[in-house]
């Protein structure tokens, strides 16, 4: 290229920014819109986590020592956070603590929620062996087995520890047991009836045999 066609370059150059000028700006201003947008709600999303975070972390830093309380303040949070993050983690802390103590209704109803709302949470096996156990404690030893046996296939090895120990703790029969026979009754022989003496009759005294 020679040196002389670089002014006309330029001058082209310049030329098509002045005739884009406009479209530029725009195209500038959308950007710095977008990003600033984008910044707002990361900012509003953080702010919004680090308060649900906050009403998590107020529970367990207030120093109560009533458990039952806990749970209750625990489930509160998951009602109250739903649909965020938070409200998963409140909600098993919250089975996790009515386990704890032997309040095992409570403790299955907010197993079975967690399992409802969360199938595919990130405790939703916690939650599974969390309600068997409420199941074995309650006496329904035969739902519990059966998800302890489920879960004795669990890829994570803690759970499958736990399954396993609970299953063997259980020492309950699992295969169904064969049908005894009822024996027959025992018929016991009658007691025989008194029937006429046999004894010879006594004698007749007349007066010819004094």
């Amino acid at each position: 290229m020679s040196e002389s066609s670089e002014p006309d370059i330029l001058f082209e150059g310049a030329e098509w920014f002045d005739q884009n000028k406009g479209k530029l700006l725009n195209g500038a201003l959308i950007i710095i819109v977008a990003v600033v947008g984008w910044q707002l709600i990361s900012k509003n999303l953080s702010e919004s986590k680090a308060t649900s975070e906050s009403a998590l972390f107020d529970i367990q830093t207030v120093g109560e020592t009533n458990l039952s309380e806990v749970a209750k303040a625990y489930n509160r949070v998951s009602v109250e956070q739903a649909g965020k993050p938070v409200a998963e983690r409140a909600l098993i802390l919250s089975a996790k603590t009515w386990l704890e103590v032997s309040d095992y209704d409570k403790a299955q109803v907010a197993f079975k929620n967690y399992i409802d709302n969360y199938a595919d949470g990130h405790w939703a096996v916690e939650a599974l062996l969390g309600q068997a156990i409420c199941k074995e404690a309650k006496g329904d030893v035969a739902g519990a087995i059966s998800t302890y046996q489920s879960l004795t296939n669990d890829a994570d090895t803690a759970i499958k520890s736990r399954a396993t120990a609970l299953l063997e703790a259980a020492k309950v029969q699992l295969e169904p047991l064969a049908a005894k026979p009822i024996p027959a009754p025992v018929v016991q022989p009658e007691t025989p009836k008194p029937g006429p003496s046999t004894s010879p009759p006594a004698p007749v005294v007349t007066p010819d045999n004094k």
